[in-house]
């Protein structure tokens, strides 16, 4: 970090010494005039033009005002000091005690100036100091505290004149400074002027000011990039200045983690802009074109976070002992925070009247009467992007530019006001000619800011001074924003879906993107999804430009195996396989034959139940099956079947599950399919071992593991292994349990497939607890939590979670196996997981029971009965158990 030193020289040359001292000791860089060689330029230009390189400015004051320059009204160091304060750089200010002897030749004779100056600095928080040593021991401590630059991701590409929003400002200080919520939730429909607020309160009521947190970051959930993992190692790397090696933090909780005990500990301030981008109702990859339609459903989760473990982060936040004050704002408020005591909702309503007038007269508004302005105002019911749209057309008016008075000549208030303000989309959007009507909508089918070279793409006014002439106008008129520090252009999502919704021949132009992302060159190291982007953007142009087959091929070629395989990345290929569907997931693929569309429907179903939503997979898993019969492909079919029953199993549909799964064992018989017949027979033995039939179970793996054997099949004589291990485990046969436990981790490793040694791990953890060696099940639990959390397996979880509740019960850290409970039973219930919780609420039961809470040991009892209900027998039987035990001790 830079840090500017502004004082007078000779009598505090000392005092500039330990300052120097104290800031290259605390690792950051001195700037100071000790340091500025000779140059020509005026003191009232160089001086400035420094102080603006740094980050900081540290201002010492004793009793001499400094060198005042001709033609100037105040000295160099107040020069420097305005400066800073004008450019937002944050001040700290020392000023020699009042107390301390001060020699008179120090001092001006004329006290006048400084005694004026000293006052003026007294508004700030000061530091008072006296002898040098005692100066250096103050700053040196002080620049532990002192603000770094904020970070951003992306900066706000604000428009010009923002106006007003006085109250809601100092509503948002007010809360930095004192309030007791670690959370405030920023709410209102879009176009209302969130974002701007927002980022007009961070950069001009906050930056630079004495309330200023040492760390800001800024984040933007409408960057395409910006993925809740990605938001997490960002800032991981920012609030821990990089010092972190985030190989270590590989899981998505380690990263949560590490990253709340760093909020929770210090005073830092957090922005989350356009957080409804992570909630369900906007997270799809056509958010870009979306506008405020909201599909509700009865129990609200349309608001609920895409990612559980999004929306586990945002409650943290609102933990009471959170010292990092985080502001989020949304066009929905998230599920997860309600009824939660550490949020403080505010919802940003219409812009105030006198706010508007005034806005209305930075736009360039001319002439007119205060009442003409504010019945135009009304017109588009004071909402911020309309009032900016309306004001760009009046500025912009071919024949009277800016003049209200001659503008409302065209009598178009009334049909403003008949449309509630929304028309003034319309009336914006008629007001172009159809030339640039055509330009700005062929600009709104990109999906992320666009760079200048990209608009080239649809000019068609002449050379690059005509094009820069029609981008400032589409500026001007607030159709387009334009970021100045990158040179991108973007519109507002509202404005955007306007102007696509009216785009003519959309295929052809997305035909156009499609040649534009072509030729964009792969990233060279593929180490996350956003290394993928420009595929992904290609992909997603093919699927607009109505090329399905291709997008499939696209898909297949270069993004699935790395999305599925190596990142685990279940939620991105549901986003992209979405878009196969246009006309929604209860209708066929848009693709021409059979297979790719009974594989795209398999591949979205099984990233459903990978990811915790089973329910959202089985209809995906009947349509393939349907498909599969009509066309006859036994094979196929056979393998739907199974994995249909794999997600009827999870919600406890025992009966359906095994027809499915003798039907299928029944038709590889007919065809002679071996492969798919062992899969058939290793399922059955899974489900029967649940109905608590442990003979019959066995002999369908033993006949799976036969097949696996003559086939060479080494992932299926693992899963034989896996599931001998779990049926022992539901027996209580602890050697047995190990000695498969053993041999399924020996096989995981052969294979290497990060799923099935996440499997491996959990039941050799299990089965280790079982023979009661502690350390080895802590070991091996842990891996396997850590594996799973990695690529985000939810389908696991729940298991190993429990066993890790289990074993921390055994070592009596009774708090943390509660806690690791409470999770397990989260997801459980979340996802639907029948036979989870059944287990989950039969071990709750036995840890009331320890703890002499009978009532509640008894209602966990009776919830886990009625869920292994389904025929869960060994749930059903320890139920059944501990509610006799409960019975008995309530006596």
């Amino acid at each position: 970090m830079k840090i500017f030193v502004s004082s007078t020289f000779l009598d505090l040359k000392d005092y500039r010494i330990k300052a120097k001292k104290a800031i290259e000791e605390s690792k950051n860089e001195f700037i100071g005039m000790e340091n500025f060689q000779s140059h020509t330029h005026e003191p009232t230009e160089f001086c400035p033009e420094k102080v603006e390189e740094c980050d900081s400015l540290v201002l010492i004051v004793a009793y001499r005002y400094g060198n005042i320059p001709d033609g100037q009204t105040i000295s160099i160091t107040q020069l420097e000091y305005e400066h800073a304060l004008k450019k937002k750089i944050p001040v700290r200010i020392y000023l020699m005690d009042d107390k301390h002897p001060w020699p008179s030749d120090l001092r001006d004779e004329n006290q006048e100036s400084i005694a004026g100056f000293r006052n003026l600095l007294k508004k700030h928080t000061c530091s008072f100091y006296t002898t040098p040593d005692a100066f250096y021991d103050k700053l040196k401590l002080d620049i532990q505290e002192f603000p770094i630059p904020p970070g951003y991701y992306p900066p706000y590409p604000m428009h010009e004149n923002f106006t007003g929003r006085k109250q809601e400002r100092e509503l948002l200080t007010n809360w930095l400074r004192k309030d007791s919520h670690p959370v405030l939730a920023l709410i209102a429909m879009g176009g209302m002027g969130k974002t701007a607020m927002a980022w007009y309160w961070l950069t001009e009521d906050i930056k630079g000011s004495d309330e200023q947190p040492r760390k800001i970051l800024w984040w933007s959930f409408y960057d395409s990039e910006a993925s809740f993992d990605r938001f997490l190692r960002k800032a991981i790397e920012y609030f821990s200045d990089d010092e972190v090696d985030l190989n270590n933090l590989a899981s998505t909780r380690d990263k949560m983690e590490f990253l709340n005990e760093i909020l929770s500990k210090n005073r830092y301030l957090l922005i989350l802009d356009g957080a409804e981008r992570v909630l369900r109702n906007y997270y799809n990859l056509g958010s870009p074109y979306q506008g405020d339609e909201i599909k509700e459903d009865a129990k609200g989760d349309f608001r609920s976070c895409i990612e559980p473990n999004c929306g586990m982060f945002l409650q943290w936040l609102t933990s009471g002992d959170t010292k990092t004050k985080t502001l989020l704002t949304s066009r929905l408020y998230p599920k997860e925070l309600d009824d939660l005591e550490g949020c403080l909702r505010k919802d940003l309503e219409k812009m105030d009247k006198e706010d508007a007038v005034e806005f209305f007269h930075r736009q360039g508004i001319k002439g007119g009467t205060r009442a003409e302005i504010e019945t135009a105002c009304e017109s588009v019911g004071y909402h911020p992007l309309y009032l900016r749209l309306l004001s760009g057309m009046i500025v912009c008016d071919p024949k009277n530019p800016g003049d209200i008075q001659e503008w409302m000549k065209y009598d178009l208030i009334s049909e403003l006001k008949g449309k509630e303000g929304h028309n003034i989309l319309e009336f914006a959007y008629n007001s172009l000619d159809k030339k640039k009507q055509e330009f700005i909508s062929k600009l709104s089918a990109f999906r992320n800011p666009i760079d200048w070279d990209a608009t080239v793409i649809f000019n068609e006014f002449g050379g690059e001074g005509k094009l820069n002439k029609i981008l400032t106008e589409l500026v001007d008129r607030g159709m387009l924003l334009r970021d100045k520090k990158s040179n991108k252009f973007d519109l507002h999502p509202i404005v955007k879906k306007y102007c696509y919704d009216r785009l003519k021949h959309k295929e052809w132009v997305h035909a156009e993107l499609i040649d534009y992302f072509a030729v964009i060159p792969d990233s060279e190291k593929i180490e996350s999804v956003n290394d993928l982007a420009p595929v992904i953007e290609l992909y997603l142009h093919t699927v607009r430009a109505g090329r399905y087959d291709e997008a499939m091929i696209l898909y297949y070629d270069r993004l699935w195996k790395k999305l599925c395989y190596r990142f685990g990345a279940n939620q991105t290929q549901i986003e992209l396989l979405h878009a196969l569907f246009p006309n929604g997931e209860d209708k066929l693929p848009r693709l021409r034959n059979e297979s790719s569309q009974a594989w795209a429907l398999s591949s979205i179903a099984i990233s459903y139940s990978a990811s915790g939503q089973p329910r959202r997979a089985m209809p995906l898993f009947e349509m393939e099956n349907i498909l599969q019969e009509k066309a006859d492909n036994r094979t196929n079919l056979a393998n739907g079947l199974t994995n249909l029953a794999n997600v009827q199993i999870q919600f406890g549909e025992l009966d359906a599950a095994e027809s499915n799964i003798r039907r299928s064992i029944e038709i590889c018989r007919g065809i002679k399919t071996e492969f798919w017949e062992a899969v058939g027979h290793e399922e059955l033995g899974r489900v029967l071992m649940y109905r608590g039939q442990f003979e019959e179970s066995e002999k369908e793996l033993m006949i799976a593991l036969e097949l696996s054997r003559k086939m060479n099949n080494a992932q299926y004589i693992f899963v034989v292994w896996a599931f001998g291990s779990l049926r022992e485990l539901l027996q209580f046969n602890a050697k047995e349990a190990l000695d498969h436990a053993i041999k399924t981790r020996g096989l995981a490793e052969d294979e290497k497939h990060e799923k099935d040694i996440i499997f491996a791990e959990w039941i050799l953890g299990a089965a280790h607890l079982l023979n009661g060696n502690l350390p080895e099940a802590d070991t091996h639990l842990i891996e396997a939590l850590f594996r799973d959390r990695k690529i985000n397996l939810v389908e696991f979880e729940p298991n190993i979670l429990l066993e890790l509740s289990k074993l921390r019960f055994k070592q009596s850290h009774k708090v943390a196996a509660l806690k690791s409970t409470e999770e397990a039973l989260l997801i459980a219930d979340r996802c639907e997981y029948r036979l989870n919780q059944a287990d989950i609420h039969n071990f709750l039961a036995e840890f009331y029971l320890d703890a002499g809470d009978l009532p509640k040991a008894r209602e966990h009892g009776e919830i886990a009965k009625e869920r292994a209900g389904c025929g869960y027998v060994p749930a059903m039987e320890k139920a059944e158990i501990l509610l006799k035990e409960i019975q008995l001790k309530s006596g």
